[in-house]
């Protein structure tokens, strides 16, 4: 939204991590890329400062020390496994034995 308002790509960018770490009082820990910060991050196959639509080109995520494959969340590193199965996977949506 903010890029269709006219904000360039790089301050869009800028406000969904350091501007919103800001916000949340979090911006000594978290937000950019810095010596002693977390450093928890999505790792995008094309480039978001070109087009903002890029976002949505997620090769990777780093969480808490492991690695994730974007489009199936197994873990790459530093073990190789499947994405469990959540525990909601086989549930009837709800309302559906109302539908019946």
């Amino acid at each position: 939204m903010l890029a269709s308002g006219g904000v360039s790509n790089f301050e869009v960018l800028k406000s969904a991590t350091l501007r919103g770490a800001e916000a949340m009082g979090f911006a000594e820990d978290l937000g950019s890329i810095e010596e002693g910060k977390l450093a928890d991050m999505v790792i995008l196959a094309k480039d978001p400062l070109q087009d903002i639509h890029n976002t949505n080109t997620v090769r990777f995520v780093m969480k808490n020390g492991e690695l994730f494959e974007g489009d199936t969340l197994d873990e790459t590193w530093p073990v190789h496994k499947p994405l469990p199965k959540s525990w909601w996977a086989d549930e009837a949506p709800a309302g559906a034995a109302l539908a019946k």
